[in-house]
């Protein structure tokens, strides 16, 4: 696939419910929209755009003065989002 491809589509978190992700392609870059729950006020569930750059084989989304990068998993078809507290959400490919 062209630069990124594999990331396109919709994405809905293993473990959480209320965690998807939509990833379009935005000219040679690309979109995150993640959707999940707002720290406030709580139960809210609020929608984040994010430009994203393909780079490295990875999404690269600077924000807020960090950038982060997500992965894909070909085998599993997969994509590995980290999260501001260190750890990682893996998302599923919403068919």
């Amino acid at each position: 696939p062209k630069g990124g491809a594999e990331f396109e589509g919709s994405w809905q978190s293993k473990d959480f419910a209320d965690r998807q992700a939509i990833v379009e392609k935005n000219g040679d870059n690309f979109l995150l929209k993640d959707i999940s729950p707002a720290v406030w006020p709580r139960g809210k569930i609020e929608t984040t755009v994010l430009p994203a750059v393909y780079k490295d084989g990875m999404l690269e989304i600077s924000a807020a003065g960090t950038s982060m990068r997500i992965g894909y998993v070909k085998a599993t078809d997969t994509m590995l989002m980290p999260t501001a507290g260190g750890s990682t959400i893996e998302y599923r490919r919403v068919k």
